[in-house]
């Protein structure tokens, strides 16, 4: 009995405080010790990400080595600082005071050269929305297979973070490698993601689409379109909320459109619903079924087509159209004037893309001006990894252009992200080289990361200048 209460306070805060540290986090923004919800609270922040058997978490550093200067396992504040090297910088300059970025990478990503394990610590829900415990993850080198965890390693990683975080903990991994290996598991207690986007309908003789507020969808790159073509198939279209009856029967059935209004291209043209309803057909049977919603719209003087194949449990549900929940789990293709040319395509995805990991390329440029541009991207175990571009700055001649506009970002990319090209399209030029910049490309080489040209572009996105970028590197922000 004396067990089960202490269980149930510790999943509940039961009133307590959070102490003060008094160690090496002593009025800093971090912990060194968390055995209460108190504690927890102090360090945490409600989750970033698209999982929704993850309320809120805080991220660790750990010892790897003993010849590592910090030896005690902390958790950092994540409403201070989200990132683990601005933390580690920032609050522990004593330590880590100049870290670069890449040293970084090094000391904690990489087996030949770690000094420290870090990730996140998540605290976890079931589907009723009630709190189980908590989970942890670890940061690796996504783009080396030889750098992923075997079960011993997170083992121990656990009984490491267990000495300071007394409070339930088992492993929940959030990368797909992660996921897919920790299925092989026999002996580690964990804890995998369950399908969010999936609901129950309220006429359980009929499936559902739930859209439960407003949510727009965005069209993502497909490769081996040129920039401009992917600036010209830019496009967003808004899902109407509300709840949807789909028919379950086998048969091609006429349904509520599901979306609404949207707006194409740089011009932004409107996009609008053709009158009447939308279409729906069932085919298939037993272990397999296939459903595919179809809606018609107008562009200017042309026609737009999506088909979107709706992924609903066989043996009948709900699909969420929602924020997270559609991150990875929806993709509605449209075709314009019914054209088969992959340039006449829009993969509606999500405008968020919070499931990807998140990348940035930093570009120098003499006289201490430079670029960066943010992207969520994941990397590809075959063919192409989605790549969305997020936020793009460029500081050049005295002057700064900070671009957050969907339809001001380009991504371009042929087979297994090769041949990268970016573009970031300034609302209003920069004066450069005595004329009017209008913009920034990136143009990588053909196969790796590394930057063949940068030029900067004029009203109708042709190259001007070539740009002298002395040094240019993309990575992954922890």
């Amino acid at each position: 009995m004396k067990f089960l209460v202490l269980s149930i306070c510790v999943l509940a805060a039961c009133g307590e405080t959070s102490d003060p540290e008094t160690g090496l986090c002593a009025g800093r923004p971090c912990r060194t010790s968390i055995a209460s919800v108190a504690h927890w609270s102090s360090v945490s922040d409600v989750h970033a990400g698209n999982r929704c058997d993850f309320s809120e978490e805080t991220k660790y550093i750990a010892p790897a080595t003993a010849a590592a200067a910090l030896q005690e396992v902390v958790f950092q504040d994540v409403k201070t600082h989200r990132f683990h090297h601005d933390f580690m910088t920032q609050v522990l300059p004593e330590l880590f005071g100049g870290l670069p970025a890449q040293m970084y990478q090094a000391i904690v990503q990489r087996r030949a050269t770690r000094q420290y394990w870090a990730g996140a610590i998540f605290r976890l829900r079931d589907a009723s929305g009630a709190m189980t415990g908590w989970g942890f993850d670890v940061i690796i080198d996504p783009t080396s297979y030889t750098e992923r965890l075997t079960e011993a390693e997170i083992a121990a990683i656990e009984a490491l973070l267990e000495t300071r975080f007394h409070m339930p903990l088992v492993y929940a991994p959030t990368t797909r490698d992660a996921i897919d290996d920790a299925l092989s598991f026999v002996s580690l207690k964990k804890h995998m993601p369950r399908a969010c986007q999936t609901v129950s309908c309220t006429n359980t003789a009929k499936d559902c689409v739930v859209i439960p507020a407003a949510v727009t969808l965005c069209g993502h790159f497909m490769e081996g379109r040129s920039a401009a073509v992917e600036h010209a198939r830019k496009a967003r279209l808004a899902a109407v909320p509300g709840a949807y009856e789909l028919p379950r029967a086998a048969g091609t059935h006429s349904v509520s459109p599901l979306f609404g209004t949207g707006e194409l291209g740089p011009a932004r043209i409107a996009i609008t619903p053709m009158p009447g309803n939308a279409t729906y057909e069932v085919t298939g049977a037993g272990d397999y079924v296939t459903r595919t919603y179809t809606q018609s719209f107008r562009v200017g003087a042309q026609s737009l087509e999506l088909t979107w194949q709706i992924q609903i449990p066989e043996a009948g549900g709900g699909f969420q159209l929602a924020e997270p929940h559609i991150q990875g789990n929806m993709a509605a293709i449209a075709a314009l004037d019914s054209s088969l040319s992959y340039d006449d395509l829009i993969s509606f995805e999500s405008c968020a893309a919070t499931n990807l990991d998140q990348w940035r390329v930093t570009g120098a440029l003499p006289d201490g001006e430079g670029f960066t541009i943010d992207f969520r991207h994941v990397v590809p175990g075959a063919g192409s990894g989605p790549l969305f571009v997020t936020r793009g700055e460029v500081k050049l001649a005295g002057q700064t252009r900070t671009v957050d506009d969907y339809f001001r970002l380009v991504y371009a990319g042929e087979h297994h992200n090769w041949n990268n090209q970016y573009w970031v399209l300034f609302d209003t030029p920069i004066t450069y080289a005595g004329h009017p910049v209008h913009g920034l490309w990136l143009d990588e080489e053909a196969y790796h990361s590394s930057l063949e040209a940068a030029w900067t572009l004029d009203a109708n996105r042709q190259p001007l200048e070539r740009l002298v970028v002395p040094s240019y590197v993309v990575e992954q922000l922890p």
